[in-house]
């Protein structure tokens, strides 16, 4: 069996073991992604096969450009790459036209980007053209929010079945995980979005203060109709973030058992042009009042077309709104449990256990 795949049923195995106070397991979907990414395949990157380890930002573009050449030779060839310790960007490096590949980082690994301009300097990774791909217990360390229309830290173009799993996203100069260009079925699940580092004032963009975490959708008019459908699982949008949690265009977008906690916070969920959203057992826990909503509708061509459902949520009544095509639900589609939304704080802040680079993964 390979080694990562017996890292992962231990751990399964372990936390199986382990339960919150309410006696609600923790960390569930481990072995495969809930939701989206494994809605008419499931995702399973390089199931552990073929693994390499990269220390160095030459070693991970090595490995890369390895990976799309297999693929190119075989369509089914996968790889596996473990990153370990630091490794620091000037500029985004692309996973691109490749498949079948997990990166999972080694407890600690870290992808550093210290470049708050020109634009050409930031952001750390773009998925463009892409399949079944896993990225794992990663922290992304961006410099600083900065409104000059720069890179994110982690960006999917163009890609299909994408899990991101137990990541740490931190400063992200544009954003810290935005999608687009009609890539489909995402998961996000048990990751952390933070900002630890001031805004910095006077972008070309206008904003002073762009702590604005996760665009999914560029544009009311990008071809995006059918697209985008994503669910957030277990997922803590944490302090700094103050909005784009995630703002959504186009997509049917599940949000399930989240936190958000910021105190900054304008709006939580932006729900825009043709956005279809499901929201359930999430915490808001923020003063909720005019400058501190869970979610608000904004739409930059004008037009008012959407649906929402907040059910079992704490922090917000139950609500839902239709404007037009009806409401999303996602147990047509596919099966997940619901925690009680009592439970989600403690389970997401969890030190060993929560959300973010949590993952003990060892080198192979």
């Amino acid at each position: 069996m390979p080694k990562m795949k017996q890292i992962l049923i231990l751990i399964s195995l372990l936390v199986a073991t382990t339960a919150t106070h309410a006696g609600i397991q923790q960390r569930p979907h481990l072995e495969g992604p809930i939701g989206w990414a494994s809605v008419n395949r499931t995702t399973t990157g390089s199931n552990g096969e073929n693994p390499v380890v990269v220390k160095s930002l030459a070693e991970l573009k090595a490995a890369l450009k390895k990976a799309q050449k297999n693929v190119k030779e075989n369509n089914e060839a996968k790889m596996t790459i473990y990153v370990k310790g630091v490794i620091e960007t000037t500029g985004i490096v692309f996973i691109q036209e490749v498949k079948n590949i997990t990166i999972c980082g080694i407890s600690g690994a870290t992808f550093v980007n210290r470049h708050r301009e020109p634009v050409d300097s930031t952001g750390i990774l773009v998925i463009k053209q892409c399949e079944n791909i896993i990225i794992r217990n990663l922290t992304f360390k961006g410099a600083g929010a900065y409104d000059i229309d720069g890179n994110d830290n982690l960006t999917i173009q163009a890609s299909n079945h994408i899990w991101i799993d137990h990541c740490d996203f931190q400063d992200g100069v544009d954003g810290n995980l935005d999608c687009n260009r009609q890539s489909d079925n995402i998961s996000v699940t048990w990751c952390r979005f933070r900002y630890l580092t001031e805004p910095k004032a006077g972008g070309s963009g206008g904003s002073n203060d762009h702590r604005f975490s996760n665009l999914w959708g560029s544009s009311d008019s990008a071809k995006d109709d059918g697209f985008l459908n994503t669910t957030f699982a277990f997922c803590w949008w944490d302090e700094g973030c103050r909005e784009r949690m995630p703002r959504i265009r186009y997509g049917r977008i599940h949000i399930l058992n989240c936190l958000y906690t910021s105190s900054v916070t304008n709006y939580a969920v932006g729900i825009g042009y043709k956005a279809r959203v499901c929201v359930e057992g999430t915490v808001f826990d923020f003063p909720v009042s005019s400058a501190h909503r869970a979610w608000k509708y904004t739409s930059s061509s004008g037009q008012d077309y959407h649906s929402f459902i907040f059910r079992g949520c704490k922090g917000i009544d139950d609500t839902q709104n239709a404007s037009a095509e009806g409401y999303f639900t996602p147990a047509d589609i596919y099966s997940y449990t619901v925690l009680c939304a009592d439970d989600v704080r403690d389970a997401l802040t969890h030190e060993q256990h929560g959300a973010g680079a949590t993952l003990d993964i060892c080198e192979p």
